[in-house]
């Protein structure tokens, strides 16, 4: 995978203007509906809590919840995918399969809480036969 680009240091400074309430939690715990039924269907565990939902937690000095709400989900676009708005991506097989028969397909990884609504650009990167190696 090359040009891969990771947003932990947006994501960083955004959460941090939260926490200082330079920025509201209603204006990060805003995802759209689809974007919560692709989270909740077909999203992979991050193995991390919700960033926003750890500073609830934190507030209200209660023990953070270890039930896997954070989702990661994948989406891929294409000049030569059938369907213009991208495709969900299920499975690092199904990414592998769809890089080996496309020349070049944009990759864009969405972390998203199924409790509050947070969801931010985790990473982004290309794929395809023409960034082969």
């Amino acid at each position: 995978m090359q040009g891969r680009t990771n947003y932990h240091l947006a994501k960083r400074a955004l959460v941090r203007e939260v926490s200082h309430g330079t920025v509201g939690v209603e204006d990060v715990c805003d995802a759209h509906p689809e974007l919560l039924r692709a989270a909740r269907s077909v999203g992979v565990d991050a193995g991390r809590e919700c960033p926003i939902c750890a500073l609830a937690d934190q507030r209200a000095k209660v023990p953070a919840d270890e039930s896997a709400t954070l989702q990661l989900v994948t989406y891929v676009f294409g000049d030569d995918i059938r369907r213009r708005e991208g495709k969900i991506i299920w499975t690092r097989e199904e990414l592998d399969e769809l890089a080996e028969r496309h020349r070049s397909l944009a990759t864009y990884t969405v972390e998203c809480c199924l409790v509050c609504g947070w969801n931010h650009l985790a990473e982004s990167f290309f794929v395809g036969r023409s960034h082969v190696g």
